[in-house]
């Protein structure tokens, strides 16, 4: 790495990663229950007499996001000590595609757990892919809602500040692609000819990393429908929103020749490597992202949730644990509850996390399959959320299985309930009709392998599947949950509706 690289400053220094799983998470769980055992939680659950992991499954409960809302209430209100000691540094709402609203407290100490997982990934993936001489895009959202506190006057939303701290922060500043400051324009299209206009003039890019494939997706095809306006912006110069623009004749050559072509290595020629969610609903989305970028490698992206880190990316690019940044368990399909060293290889797990900003025993709602070890870390993939299920006539088709399903399929797929037809839709992109063209055969038979759903055909108390091809479905389900006030870079796509409303988000009319 070069040493005066802002590269550099990701630097990863181990907490105990000599010492055995069981030991890593036993340290990370006696430190976090001594740090909030004068917390009201605490002092509810009796955090010191908890002398091993024993003690604490056994005093401590499972819990939903219900049973913390009343404490998390006063944190909101600004009462102090409540899910743990010291004070809230900010407030997230939870970004999921099938729910939304609730808020989650930051600490100061669970955000250095973040900052440490995020760390390790960064210093790995520049070891990996060699980036650290060139520019990288991290996915910023245009500024659709506005910033609000809680009743207490606490922020809710700290944006990368808050993530990153004063140190990664300046960093990211100086490798970004395009400023930061473009997070604060509000206006959609605006937001979207200066990404463009500043990724188009930035040749030394290296990483795209952004969350949903959808969401790159939307930005190149932008590069053909803002042609106009982009080229005018990179041959005249101009200003949009407060940034004043200069004239860049060599990136609007550049551009050109990409018109003509297509291929996207005439823009970003150093190019190594793209980050993003490529498991689970993201599987045909992101097939159809790097039929982009042919030359360029895929590192799918770990487990974020807003609740907390759960895996990020090692070697071989395979989602490891972030073992020393929560305290873990896992519940299998028969209720078992394991701990990280107990998962078997291809078996399926919820995930329950311990963190230091006050969820214990948090049941996330997040399914993972162990897929091996790093050493004795697991290495797990994430499968799909845990209670989405699709249930007419008792066929309860589960998130993680329609995924599978639909797995197969190139660009945007998705499967919708109609209660009204008893039966379901299967919407697809029309660009892809073609490379689909076996599509409803192929999933209807692994729709088949559900023995309730093929019992339900049988007796036809489901009709057969229908495929509608649809024009830019993925552009009319992010306008949807923007409008719900999601972040356009958070939203994830899922293979299984859970909304009633389909018909009216994808403007279909039969």
């Amino acid at each position: 790495m070069v040493n005066n690289s802002p590269w550099h400053q990701f630097r990863h220094s181990a907490r105990n990663e000599n010492s055995s799983v069981s030991e890593r998470q036993i340290a990370w769980l006696r430190q976090c229950l001594q740090r909030n055992q004068n917390s009201a939680y605490g002092q509810r659950y009796g955090f010191e007499k908890i002398q091993n992991v024993v003690d604490f499954q056994q005093r401590v409960p499972m819990v939903d996001y219900a049973e913390l809302s009343p404490w998390i209430n006063k944190l909101a209100s600004n009462e102090l000590n409540q899910l743990f000691v010291g004070e809230v540094v900010a407030f997230e709402k939870t970004g999921g595609s099938h729910s939304g609203g609730k808020l989650i407290p930051y600490s100061a100490p669970g955000l250095d757990d973040f900052r440490y997982a995020l760390s390790g990934w960064l210093a790995q993936l520049v070891e990996q892919f060699q980036i650290d001489r060139g520019s990288a895009y991290w996915a910023l959202s245009p500024a659709i809602t506005q910033a609000t506190v809680t009743t207490g006057g606490i922020p809710i939303g700290g944006g990368d500040a808050l993530y990153l701290g004063a140190e990664y922060l300046s960093a990211f500043a100086q490798i970004s692609a395009v400023p930061l400051t473009l997070a604060q324009v509000v206006d959609v299209n605006d937001w979207q000819l200066l990404t463009l206009y500043y990724l188009v003039c930035r040749r030394d890019l290296r990483l795209f990393s952004v969350w949903s494939p959808s969401f790159l997706i939307q930005l190149l095809e932008g590069l053909s429908s803002r042609q106009p306006a982009l080229l005018a912006l990179l041959q005249l110069g101009g200003e949009i929103a407060g940034h004043l623009l200069a004239k860049d004749q060599s990136a609007a050559d550049a551009y050109q020749c990409y018109l003509k072509s297509g291929d996207t290595r005439i823009l970003w020629p150093q190019l190594e490597v793209i980050s993003c969610w490529a498991d689970a609903s993201s599987t045909t989305l992101v097939a159809q992202l790097m039929s982009y970028f042919p030359s360029v490698s895929l590192q799918p992206k770990g487990l974020l949730a807003t609740e907390a880190i759960i895996t990020t990316p090692y070697q071989q690019n395979q989602p490891q644990l972030c073992v020393d940044s929560n305290f873990y368990e896992f519940i299998d399909r028969q209720g078992q509850v394991y701990l990280a060293d107990g998962l078997t290889v291809n078996h399926h797990y919820q995930v329950i996390v311990t963190t230091n900003n006050g969820l214990y025993r948090y049941r996330i709602g997040d399914m993972v399959q162990c897929v091996g070890f790093q050493r004795d870390v697991p290495l797990l993939r994430f499968t799909g959320r845990a209670g989405v299920v699709s249930d007419l006539v008792g066929e309860k088709l589960t998130e993680s299985f329609v995924n599978d399903c639909l797995s197969s399929l190139k660009g945007f797929a998705m499967l919708c309930p109609d209660d009204k037809t008893s039966g379901y839709y299967m919407l697809m992109d029309k660009r892809y009709v073609q490379d689909n063209q076996d599509a409803v055969g192929i999933v209807e038979q692994r729709l088949n392998e559900n023995p309730q759903y093929a019992y339900a055909r049988t007796l036809s108390q489901l009709r057969p599947l229908i495929c509608l091809s649809l024009e830019q479905p993925e552009r009319h389900y992010l306008a949807w949950q923007c409008a719900q006030g999601k972040r356009l870079g958070d939203i994830k796509i899922p293979s299984l509706m859970s909304d009633n409303n389909w018909r009216k988000i994808f403007q279909i009319v039969e």
